[in-house]
């Protein structure tokens, strides 16, 4: 597609922010870690060795239920995800914005890095937009939810088809990721039209009339993406030491570099089409 072949010529200029946004996921990557490392891990060490009887499994079980809120360690840790999550709310914005903003052509663009320079212009109405978007991914969910577990029920009560009740779960699941997809298509289109034209209406007709072009940016970038993602998967598993530690490391850099890929290009595909 040409518009993937021009996106890739602004990412080139962007490589600053690639390194940026790959510094920023590596370190969500360490928190989560030792997040996980310090509380989960404690957790199932409590867990019966040797192999438990049914009875051992089920006091562990029964100890986890009444005192799992009674512990302070866990209000701890439930508050640092908490707090997490809402910085992350805040960030995502931002760096969203400093994407936007280095998509400019580089005479329009102040002295600077672009994404730092993009989350001092574009922040307020990048973070209107991104609210937007998240309260409209989440809202079907107050539907979905209660209609998946009710699908799930009977594999959870260890009756019914397990294969059937699967089937609808997974087919509620990917209409929601598609829905998911179509939200942040439109929206991206809408950032694009208001930032950089002024005016968001047109380019929401143009999103939807130029829907395909833009399903097939995302597939080819997200499958490419994905290929990267199972092929260190795979040769860190056979290959475990350093080499699987650096591929593993290096996999936040190149989905980074894919984001603003897919980005750049959609934005070469909403230009060329205004």
């Amino acid at each position: 597609m040409p518009y993937i072949r021009n996106g890739w010529s602004s990412v080139k200029r962007q490589f600053p922010s690639v390194i940026i946004l790959f510094l920023y996921q590596l370190l969500w990557g360490v928190f989560l870690y030792r997040l996980v490392n310090t509380a989960v891990v404690q957790v199932l060490h409590r867990y019966p060795d040797p192999p438990p009887h049914d009875l051992s499994r089920i006091l562990f079980v029964i100890e986890g239920q009444n005192r799992f809120w009674q512990i302070p360690e866990v209000h701890h840790y439930l508050w640092i995800v908490i707090g997490m999550v809402l910085l992350r709310l805040l960030l995502t914005p931002l760096v969203q914005a400093g994407i936007l903003y280095g998509l400019l052509p580089g005479e329009e663009r102040a002295p600077g890095l672009p994404l730092f320079r993009g989350m001092q212009k574009f922040w307020k109405p990048v973070t209107l937009f991104y609210f937007i978007e998240l309260m409209l991914i989440l809202i079907p969910m107050l539907w979905l939810l209660p209609k998946a577990y009710a699908s799930l029920s009977p594999i959870l009560q260890g009756n019914g088809s397990h294969i059937s009740a699967a089937l609808i779960a997974m087919l509620y699941a990917v209409g929601w990721l598609c829905y998911s997809w179509f939200i942040r298509q439109t929206v991206l289109f809408l950032q694009f039209g208001y930032l950089f034209r002024g005016n968001a209406w047109p380019s929401l007709l143009l999103c939807w009339k130029h829907l395909l072009p833009g399903l097939g940016i995302s597939f080819i970038l997200a499958a490419t993406c994905s290929i990267i993602f199972i092929l260190f998967g795979t040769v860190s598993w056979i290959w475990t030491g350093l080499l699987a530690l650096i591929l593993q490391q290096a996999y936040p850099f190149f989905r980074s570099f894919f984001k603003i890929w897919k980005i750049s290009s959609l934005y070469c595909l909403w230009q060329q089409k205004s």
